[in-house]
């Protein structure tokens, strides 16, 4: 029996979902080869699992009338394969004469120890290759991605709208005549968290009955994601009930997701009055947990999860969601070079007291701006007061600031 992955896989772009403008460039710089080869002569699809990336390359090749040669790289990444399989296809000419299109699939496991030399020679077939090659990934984050990034065009793919894989699932059901309600097909979307494939694998599951029954709801996947694949999948939500069940499927700590989400927040919440209702629902969730940590009260978790999911998802009325990239958050740094900071003054008192046997409570409460005042009035003044303490240029330059 064909899996209803395989049997529902989208045939035309029509029946694509999700990631229309991503879709739209690929398909777009295919037909370019019609004519002659772009100045990029590979393209990078990157996305979390079951998001379309494979899907678009299937169905947009099927509407162009194209050869479709398709590997999977993390199955077949030696550099063996390459420079025999690979190479053939992406050198040689069709019996036809119909354009091929070259599909790699997952080459972020060919940076792996068994790559044996795989990358490398897939980097050096773009330039030679007469056909376009597409390349998929779930990240393009890692180090040894970035030859591949530099070389190819990168196209970003977000998980698919919980509406979106709502309609897909509809669309199977009314297909193969079975019912299920409203609410346990939310279930179902709410469960994938934006893996379409996964939500397909779940329907077929529960409607052949080795997924409990149908109106029961199935319970929440256990997959941790790195930061950087939890966050467009939080933005993207629109279900406060799916933003907090992505909230709570990170593998990073409360804190460090607060301070992810409101780093890069701006980045979808543009206007005033979406960052307003945003960094509200922020700060009371920031309030929450500073409870949660003082008091070990985590039965108060539930209400960071509500504040900062509806709050995400409430906010953004008129900024469209768009991928982005997103950057590591800033108020660590902040606060490490205000402690460097604190320490350096703590050190210039200290000296100041020992030479003028001076406490450095004084010093700071009484002689510090009569200290700041001379050491600005002139470059002579500032030139003895440095040399009477003694000071390096790092510390003299605390006197020379102004609050």
């Amino acid at each position: 029996m064909v899996p209803w992955t395989e049997k529902y896989r989208p045939r035309n772009p029509a029946q694509l979902v999700g990631n229309g403008t991503a879709r739209k460039e690929l398909e777009d710089w295919l037909r370019q080869w019609v004519s002659s080869p772009p100045r990029k002569r590979a393209i990078l699809l990157v996305g979390p699992p079951g998001v379309g990336k494979t899907a678009s390359v299937h169905a947009i090749a099927n509407a162009l009338d194209a050869e479709l040669v398709e590997f999977n790289a993390s199955d077949q990444r030696n550099r063996e394969v390459v420079d025999t399989l690979i190479r053939r296809s992406a050198t040689q000419g069709t019996l036809d004469g119909r354009m091929r299109i070259i599909l790699l699939d997952e080459v972020d496991g060919l940076s792996g120890a068994g790559d044996r030399g795989g990358l490398r020679s897939i980097l050096k077939l773009v330039d030679e290759t007469a056909y376009p090659i597409v390349m998929t990934a779930n990240s393009a984050d890692d180090d040894r991605m970035k030859d591949v990034v530099r070389k190819c065009k990168l196209l970003s793919f977000s998980p698919v709208s919980h509406s979106d894989i709502i309609e897909v699932l509809k669309r199977i059901c009314r297909a193969e005549r079975i019912e299920l309600s409203e609410e346990s097909l939310s279930s179902i979307a709410e469960r994938a968290s934006g893996d379409l494939r996964a939500a397909i694998s779940d329907l077929e599951a529960i409607a052949s009955g080795t997924l409990g029954s149908v109106s029961s709801a199935p319970a929440p996947r256990d997959t941790l994601w790195p930061i950087t694949e939890m966050l467009p999948r939080l933005f993207s939500s629109v279900d406060p009930s799916v933003a907090r069940r992505i909230l709570s499927n990170t593998d990073v700590d409360y804190e460090q997701v607060l301070l992810w989400v409101e780093e890069n927040c701006p980045l979808h919440l543009q206007a005033s009055s979406e960052l307003d209702v945003g960094y509200e629902a922020f700060s009371l969730a920031d309030l929450v947990l500073g409870r949660i940590t003082r008091g070990q009260t985590w039965k108060l978790l539930s209400y960071f999860y509500d504040l900062l999911g509806t709050g995400l998802t409430q906010s953004r009325t008129k900024t469209p969601f768009r991928k982005s990239r997103y950057s590591r958050p800033s108020l660590p740094l902040l606060v490490w070079k205000g402690n460097k900071i604190g320490e350096k003054r703590v050190a210039l008192l200290s000296k100041i007291a020992r030479i003028s046997g001076i406490s450095r409570y004084r010093i700071q409460h009484v002689y510090w701006h009569t200290l700041q005042f001379l050491s600005q009035a002139s470059d002579s003044m500032a030139k003895e007061i440095r040399n009477w303490l003694g000071l390096k240029e790092d510390l003299f330059s605390l006197l020379l600031k102004r609050k």
